[in-house]
């Protein structure tokens, strides 16, 4: 173990005492650093971490999240975080967002968000406006769990031993995305509906964009990035009733040439799944998230912690 890993251990370790989380909370307030962060789909039953690959917490788990966040820092609604108010709150800021099309938006976050009374980001595909069907890694889960990672990676030809494996191997390849969905056929129900998408609105939620297709955008042609931007940014709009300036990037991934042409669409502000501090001075289009995992209340403010601070690797977990 190397002096710099064991240093950061020692860090992590030592962030169990409430006082010192509570002064590295303060400290990152003082320097104007906020944090984003990113959930995806609530699921009522425990997840299964050799079949998962979509991220998930409980409602008990993401209720905890928002009830140890709100004694720690004021979460504030996302085009506001880099927004200064004149206060000089010692508490940092943070804002809380959830991507793609799932039920769970309305069925489970958003009446926990209401009664803790949250503002929150929902970066939508709109999928159903389009006749659009689960998205193939939501396929690609169900299967996993139906037949094993093993028969799933044979049907598929790929060499992967994990569900993360399996869904990366996926992602870099669209034929392999197509063997998906023509092997699972999808659910209407898997997919938040248009009155799913309007409630959101209604409730005080902000809507943003998230592609129709969810495709790794940094691998599109000018052509089809432009299209990805495009494709049923209107619809969408039209069905919350506003237009959507935020963006978030599939697969949290981007580059100079996507982020010029998010710029370039007319969006005000995009963001990646890159984990680091949100700060005043970051470029508009390449801004960063977390996503804090399936982890109790004490371990999530001690990640909050050390995120404030610091960047961390670019996440292996899928999506």
């Amino acid at each position: 173990m190397t002096p710099r890993v064991t240093m950061r251990t020692a860090a992590w370790w030592a962030l169990r005492a409430p006082l010192l989380r509570g002064a590295a909370h303060r400290a990152a307030a003082v320097r104007g650093n906020g944090l984003v962060l990113v959930y995806h789909r609530i699921r009522t039953a425990p997840p299964s971490e050799s079949h998962e690959i979509i991220p998930s917490v409980t409602p008990e788990r993401f209720r905890g999240h928002l009830e140890a966040l709100q004694k720690a820092a004021d979460i504030v609604p996302l085009e506001r975080l880099h927004s200064p108010d004149g206060s000089r709150s010692s508490r940092p800021r943070l804002a809380v967002t959830f991507d793609d099309d799932y039920p769970s938006h309305v069925e489970q976050a958003l009446p926990i968000l209401t009664q803790h009374n949250v503002p929150a980001t929902f970066f939508l595909s709109g999928r159903t406006l389009h006749d659009r069907g689960p998205y193939w890694f939501q396929l690609l889960e169900r299967w996993v769990q139906c037949a094993g990672v093993g028969a799933v990676a044979g049907g598929l030809g790929v060499d992967a031993t994990t569900a993360t494996e399996l869904a990366l191997a996926c992602e870099r390849d669209v034929q392999l995305q197509g063997l998906v969905h023509d092997r699972e056929a999808g659910d209407a129900a898997d997919v938040l509906d248009r009155e799913g998408i309007r409630r959101l609105a209604d409730s005080g939620m902000t809507i943003g964009f998230h592609t129709v297709a969810h495709e790794q955008l940094p691998r599109l042609d000018e052509r089809a990035l432009r299209a990805a931007l495009t494709h049923g940014r209107q619809e969408l709009a039209e069905a919350v009733g506003s237009s959507l300036r935020l963006f978030a990037y599939p697969h949290g991934k981007a580059d100079a040439r996507t982020a010029a042409a998010v710029r370039d669409c007319g969006y005000a502000a995009a963001w990646t799944g890159h984990p680091r501090p949100a700060r005043r001075d970051d470029h508009a289009f390449l801004r960063g998230r977390w996503e804090p995992g399936d982890v109790p209340g004490e371990e999530l403010l001690r990640g909050l912690a050390v995120r404030l601070h610091r960047s961390a690797p670019l996440a292996t977990r899928y999506p």
